[in-house]
């Protein structure tokens, strides 16, 4: 399978795990990057993912986040027809980020996108039709 995480579910390992879900969301993420060194899943980043990723004021978080996409296979470079399509994606109230993680990983043909933000993934659901969500 073809993925690609976004900004929230890669920071997931460092958020509160004494919440369950959380916990499980970041337990989830560990595996799929594990799945994504051993070759049994393929993980796709992006210049978009990589300049939120650099937003981060914590140089260590930033260090630790940019680390855990070493495994990927292919990334997305800025495109203006990815960017038309992110600012189609806005008119849904998706967040600038979250509409280009949508565009790049469609661009990579990407089976699933993941997120940990609800938010994202309801506006994101509405705009497509596509995502669902298995909580």
């Amino acid at each position: 399978m073809r993925l690609f995480l976004d900004t929230c579910s890669l920071n997931r390992l460092w958020d509160d795990q004494t919440q369950v879900r959380v916990h499980l969301e970041a337990e989830s993420v560990i595996y799929i990057l594990d799945a994504a060194k051993a070759g049994r899943d393929e993980l796709v980043s992006s210049d978009y993912l990589l300049a939120e990723i650099l937003d981060n004021p914590d140089v260590a978080r930033r260090a630790d986040v940019m680390a855990l996409l070493q495994p990927a296979i292919l990334n997305i470079a800025a495109h203006s027809e990815i960017e038309k399509r992110a600012h189609d994606l806005e008119g849904w109230n998706i967040r600038h980020f979250d509409a280009l993680h949508v565009a790049a990983a469609e661009a990579a043909s990407c089976d699933y996108l993941l997120t940990t933000d609800d938010k994202f993934l309801r506006r994101a659901t509405r705009a497509l039709g596509r995502f669902t969500s298995k909580s």
